[in-house]
């Protein structure tokens, strides 16, 4: 099952906490939601509850330096860097991490569409079940999510 999700990458946050407890920020619970809702508007396949294999590849917004378009001056190395972030080719080599990319999405895609009777959603049972993992990164001029999850034997 493949699936394009339209929403910039932002990685997992950290727990906060307060005198009155633990709690999540706001803007990381937000963006969560909204890549649930994305994910059960999008996702028409079928339920796995076995064990899986997720290839997937962030595609994310790129600084002035590199997405800006060089001068005809400009030096060759930038013009090249320049090239690979249009044809997204550029590796995106900074913070924040792939893993923390990866726990925010697989969060979303087991909220989406979650049934608290069944205890599941509507993708899979539970991010557990995922054992074999292709993640990458990528700079974009079109920040997005692309994932494909396949059943493993």
């Amino acid at each position: 099952m493949r699936m394009i999700l339209n929403i910039e990458p932002k990685p997992q946050t950290r727990p906060r906490f307060s005198k009155f407890g633990t709690y999540e920020d706001p803007k990381m619970k937000a963006w969560r939601r909204q890549c649930s809702q994305l994910i059960e508007q999008e996702y028409d396949g079928q339920f796995f509850d076995g064990p899986i294999m997720v290839d997937v590849t962030f595609y994310m917004k790129a600084p002035l330096s590199v997405s800006k378009k060089p001068t005809p001056k400009a030096r060759a190395k930038t013009w090249d860097a320049f090239k690979e972030f249009m044809s997204e080719t550029l590796w995106h080599i900074r913070i924040p991490d792939i893993d923390n990319l990866v726990k925010s999405l697989f969060d979303s895609i087991s909220k989406a569409g979650y049934n608290k009777v069944d205890k599941k959603g509507i993708v899979w049972t539970d991010d557990s079940i995922v054992c074999a993992l292709i993640a990458r990164k990528k700079y974009s001029p079109n920040p997005r999510i692309e994932l494909e999850i396949k059943e493993l034997e």
